[in-house]
């Protein structure tokens, strides 16, 4: 269990875990089989294991906690290996949930954080039991989702724009050249991208080079000319102006506050 933040978005990939996502503060917008859901505070969504998910870039200030956790963890024996997919039959969003099932995930989820934060004595034995009561409520208390025979057009477009996106280098995205190389009018492109994610096109990119500078600045000795550029900002000039917009400091500021709380002995690392 961890509190992640809108900084660190990540591109589709899918793992064996069951992830519940539990929406904190503002909005992240989590692509999971290339549809879109809007994770507000107070939003639950479950995402199955081996489901293709991706999570957008969203406001820095945007936080969610994540659950994960293997299915062998509670399928594991015979008697039931049975109900082993029902995380993945369910509707994955809590805004699709009724009342009865709803309060029972937000029952689990808190007792479960708990357990994990004071670590008493049979801790794990209470995350267990509580895993257990939200299985019981997927397979009794959330409705199933209805097959899907067809994704729809809009989600197919989606996934291709995004295949482009990960494909590319941060400084050649531009929304003209996506919209000729996979055939779309501007003006379509952009309003399918808002409408499907909650953000625009610019910002998207804008997100990715932002978190790009992020992870250069804190991970390596490159120039802060260097990280502007691998990060796909047309100049040095630009790179700060946009960097100080959204962190509120300069992009040598922020190597220098990252570094300062990494020392050995510094309270709060």
């Amino acid at each position: 269990m961890a509190e992640r933040n809108g900084a660190q978005p990540c591109l589709y990939h899918w793992h064996d875990e069951i992830e519940i996502l539990c929406g904190l503060e503002r909005e992240t917008v989590v692509g999971v089989l290339e549809h879109p859901y809007r994770l507000k505070e107070g939003d639950i969504l479950i995402i199955g294991p081996r489901q293709n998910h991706c999570l957008f870039p969203s406001e820095r200030e945007a936080k969610r906690l994540v659950l994960s956790f293997h299915p062998s963890l509670l399928f594991s024996k015979s008697a039931f290996a049975v109900d082993g997919a029902c995380f993945s039959r369910i509707r994955r969003h809590s805004s699709q949930w009724g009342r009865e099932g709803r309060e029972a995930v937000e029952k689990s989820i808190a007792v479960i954080e708990r357990e994990y934060r004071q670590r008493e004595p049979g801790w794990r034995e209470g995350v267990y039991a509580q895993l257990m009561l939200l299985a019981v409520a997927a397979i009794r208390l959330l409705p199933l989702e209805t097959p899907e025979k067809r994704r729809s057009s809009q989600d197919d477009s989606l996934k291709r724009v995004l295949s482009y996106l990960s494909e590319h280098d941060l400084s050649s995205l531009t929304l003209k050249d996506c919209a000729e190389a996979l055939g779309f009018n501007e003006t379509y492109l952009s309003g399918l991208f808002k409408r499907q994610t909650g953000t625009t096109f610019h910002q998207y990119v804008l997100k990715l080079r932002l978190n790009q500078a992020e992870q250069l600045l804190e991970n390596t000795n490159l120039s802060i000319s260097a990280v502007s550029v691998q990060s796909g900002f047309s100049s040095v000039k630009t790179f700060h102006r946009v960097f100080h917009e959204q962190y509120g400091v300069t992009p040598g500021q922020y190597r220098d506050q990252i570094r300062a709380v990494l020392q050995p002995g510094v309270i709060g690392t």
